[in-house]
């Protein structure tokens, strides 16, 4: 989903190499896993509102 989300021009390869790249360069700059800050992240831009039936 993050990949489709940040593909332009319907390249595929170049948003995968974008994404290994910011997950290296988290890697090298906090020594921790890149996943959870990752997961951290998303999860802070995304809003806080609950749907209900």
């Amino acid at each position: 989903m993050l990949v489709n989300c940040i593909r332009k021009h319907g390249k595929k390869s170049l948003s995968y190499k974008i994404i290994y790249r910011a997950v290296k360069k988290i890697q090298q700059k906090t020594e921790t896993i890149p996943l959870s800050i990752l997961h951290l992240a998303i999860r802070g831009v995304t809003p806080d509102t609950t749907v209900k039936a």
